[in-house]
């Protein structure tokens, strides 16, 4: 008679498990190497497919075999002569080996069923019996295989089928079976157990039961969270990478170098791969990061990084890292994630130019505008000149000729003086005369003057942005004084309505700007050549805002023009000297200067109404910090 101990290898040789009396043998952990226990020319002859003799002192040689399991493992078989210390023995259920073999075989949480070389059912445990769901008053010892296999097959153990031919096919698997091997058999409640069959040398069989279940689920549940990994990796079309910092080693998945335009073929999982591939700088940066961990400053990292593509071209990825620590605690290693942000790094980059592009067209615009307005200002100037020139050319004529004939006068009378012919008479006429001219020269000389401090006011407040308080109605009249030629030859009529007594804290050119904008609009634009019409000012203040309504009841404006009439540069008559500036500037002066609102209403043939609401106190105009800036 003779003993067998058992044990089940990974492909590498380490030992997963073990019977008791292969553990007796060899005194063996799990995890140890086969290499170790037996030394490497024994384990390389097994692995060779010899037998080998293996002899501790003082004891018989044991002989081992090796044959192959499943996905590439080991099972490994020790016969010794009867008479071990943790031997099965495979004799009778009365006191002595039996006793001693059954304690041993219900103490483990593997079932164990052996038979002989005639088949016949030589020991067994309570875990076997629970796994295969045999009654435990069925087994007996030496009892057929045959009545085993049948009881288990009616109990439902090997599945759906006819008995008689389940119990066939078992008998036909044992007969011709290459040993050792090993199987899986799922139980109808879906508990799965796995079986590993070894020869005995006498010619009969020992089988282990495990129930595997749980390790099947946690397996099967790894691959799902593994394939979950994968497949969330791929849909995000991400790449992970992985560094050593101790070892200096690195490691890049196939999708990280998918983004670069590699294929698995060409993979170089290197530093001095990546050195090359990685911007100079951002290599710096992401060393410098690493460090960093090493040191215990950071536990994780994001870092934009660029690459060179396969085809030349630049790539920016977008990586997050964190320190993973070593289940030794010694090290660390740092995991990262990469996603190719190239297109959303070039569009930024687009918008950035754009956004710069367009903030320089507004500086320019502005630019412009404050140039065309200066102009605009220096035209009504111009336009100014001359009519306050023709203004002043009357008064100042009459009061020239009144100067010429006293100047005549004068002379008369001191040749008549002088000759001594000078009479009572003749004096009185040159009093007389002398009287009308001084009156006449007095008067007009006074109203040329108050028509040049007039010019002078509204040209100095037209030309500055000089703020100051003023009197609203009498400001307007100046304005209307200055443009008096224009309005005469024109043959409109004013009517100004303002109450005497609002004075303004505000900007006294842009206002006067405004008004003489929207008169000679009326004048150029609002009727037909040699149509007199009637033009209205009318003020009112209320709390902290004055609004201002102008009208004229010329010919309108249409009503797809009205959208269009403060752009800039538009005009109806520009063949008759209009520069479409005018509206676009009083648009520009109420809303930027005065800091108000303009409103126009207008209707064919009914004249238009432009309404002005600014507060009595302009803050500081958008137009003059632009203008500063």
């Amino acid at each position: 008679m003779t003993e067998t101990g058992f044990a089940r290898l990974d492909a590498d040789g380490r030992l997963i498990w073990s019977n008791a009396a292969f553990a007796a043998l060899f005194a063996t952990q799990p995890g140890a190497a086969l290499d170790a226990f037996l030394g490497p020319v024994a384990a390389a002859a097994l692995r060779a497919g010899e037998t080998v003799a293996h002899r501790r002192p003082g004891r018989p040689a044991a002989d081992l075999s090796l044959g192959r399991g499943e996905g590439g493992g080991w099972l490994l078989s020790a016969a010794r002569p009867a008479g071990w210390e943790a031997s099965v023995a495979l004799s009778d259920r009365g006191e002595g080996p039996w006793a001693r073999t059954s304690l041993i075989l219900d103490c483990l949480s593997q079932g164990v069923m052996a038979f002989d070389r005639n088949l016949r059912l030589v020991a067994w445990n309570q875990r076997v019996l629970e796994l295969l769901c045999i009654d435990p008053a069925f087994p007996r010892y030496e009892q057929p295989y045959e009545e085993v296999v049948r009881h288990i097959a009616e109990r439902g153990g090997y599945g759906d089928g006819v008995v008689t031919d389940l119990v066939a096919q078992r008998l036909d698997h044992i007969r011709n079976a290459s040993w050792p091997f090993y199987n899986e058999r799922v139980r109808p409640d879906g508990v799965i157990i796995e079986t590993v069959t070894l020869a005995l040398p006498d010619g009969g069989f020992v089988t282990t039961y495990t129930d595997i279940t749980g390790r099947k689920r946690t397996e099967r549940e790894l691959a799902a969270s593994r394939e979950l990994f994968e497949l969330a990796v791929r849909a995000a079309h991400e790449g992970v990478s992985q560094w050593n910092p101790q070892a200096g080693e690195v490691w890049f998945s196939p999708q990280w170098w998918g983004l670069l335009g590699y294929d698995e073929t060409e993979m170089d999982n290197r530093r001095e791969r990546w050195e090359e591939l990685i911007h100079p700088d951002d290599a710096a940066d992401t060393l410098r990061v690493i460090g960093q961990m090493a040191d215990g400053l950071l536990t994780e990292s994001h870092l934009l990084q660029r690459y060179q593509h396969k085809e030349g071209h630049r790539v920016y990825l977008d990586t997050r890292s964190i320190a993973v620590p070593e289940p030794d605690g010694r090290g660390f290693r740092v995991v990262g994630s990469h996603a190719d942000v190239t297109e959303a790094v070039r569009s930024a980059e687009a918008v950035r130019a754009a956004k710069e592009e367009a903030e320089r067209a507004l500086y320019d615009l502005k630019e412009a505008q404050v140039h065309l307005i200066q102009a605009e200002k220096m035209a009504v100037l111009g336009s100014l000149v001359a009519g306050v020139t023709h203004e002043v050319n009357t008064p100042i004529g009459i009061a020239l000729t009144g100067a010429s004939l006293l100047a005549e006068k004068t002379r008369g009378l001191r040749g008549l003086f002088e000759a001594g012919t000078m009479r009572r008479a003749d004096f009185a006429d040159y009093i007389d005369t002398a009287d009308e001219a001084a009156q006449l020269m007095l008067l007009n000389i006074e109203r040329a003057v108050r028509l040049i401090q007039s010019f002078k006011q509204i040209a100095v407040d037209q030309a500055s942005e000089e703020r100051r308080v003023f009197e609203l109605s009498h400001y307007i009249q100046e304005v209307l004084r200055s443009l008096g030629v224009r309005i005469r030859r024109s043959g409109h009529a004013v009517t100004v309505l303002c109450p005497e007594e609002l004075t303004l804290d505000s900007y006294p050119g842009a206002f006067g700007q405004i008004l003489t904008n929207l008169v000679m609009n009326s004048i150029t634009h609002g009727y037909e050549a040699g149509q007199r019409g009637a033009l209205r000012i009318d003020v009112t203040e209320s709390a902290d805002e004055v609004t201002l309504v102008y009208a004229d009841d010329g010919r309108g404006i249409p009503s797809d023009l009205q959208g269009k009439v403060f752009e800039p540069f538009f005009t109806t008559c520009r063949d008759n000297g209009g520069s479409g500036l005018g509206l676009n500037i009083v648009y520009t002066l109420v809303t930027r200067t005065l800091r108000g609102h303009i409103r126009l209403d207008s209707r064919p043939g009914e004249g238009v109404t432009f309404t002005l609401r600014f507060p009595r106190v302009a803050p500081q105009p958008i137009l003059a910090e632009a203008a500063r800036a």
